[in-house]
């Protein structure tokens, strides 16, 4: 779904301006309902996520099956309904690595190759887990390869 974030006073405003007989107080109610709904993890009965905004109008139901369509992109929900741009690498640890037979392996234990330390990729955190993994990876062996090198000089 490719939504367009709206907070709620200002889909209520726009709505206003539209249809300027909207009941305000009600459409306020119905959408922090529907809002409700959404954080308490109620569904569609698809199985999707909520479209906050059209179930303020149509009852609890998803983009897809109020209103028959699979694009959402320049329709309004409000913002506090749309998933936050996060991340993966925010809940990934980035200590608690393991070999194949479940023994935790600390790369904070295991000097960084040289390779590593001329890389200008050392000390990126959205590289880290890449990294560890292949230092990791290759601790028995003799030399050390890392086909993700980039010379920082």
């Amino acid at each position: 779904m490719n939504f367009a974030g709206i907070s709620l006073e200002k889909f209520i405003a726009k709505q206003s301006k539209n249809n300027p007989d909207t009941n305000t107080k009600d459409l306020r109610k119905r959408l922090l309902k529907g809002l409700q709904d959404f954080k308490a993890g109620v569904k569609c009965r698809c199985g999707n996520d909520l479209w906050v905004i059209g179930s303020s109008y149509l009852g609890n139901g998803c983009f897809t099956c109020l209103t028959g369509e699979s694009d959402s992109s320049g329709d309004y929900e409000i913002d506090k309904a749309l998933p936050k741009n996060i991340s993966a690498l925010e809940f990934l640890p980035t200590g608690n690595y393991f070999d194949d037979d479940g023994n935790e392996l600390n790369p904070d234990l295991h000097p960084k190759p040289t390779l590593c330390l001329s890389c200008k990729k050392d000390g990126i955190k959205e590289e880290e887990i890449v990294c560890n993994l292949t230092r990791l990876d290759q601790l028995e062996e003799k030399e050390f390869i890392c086909f993700a090198y980039e010379n920082k000089y």
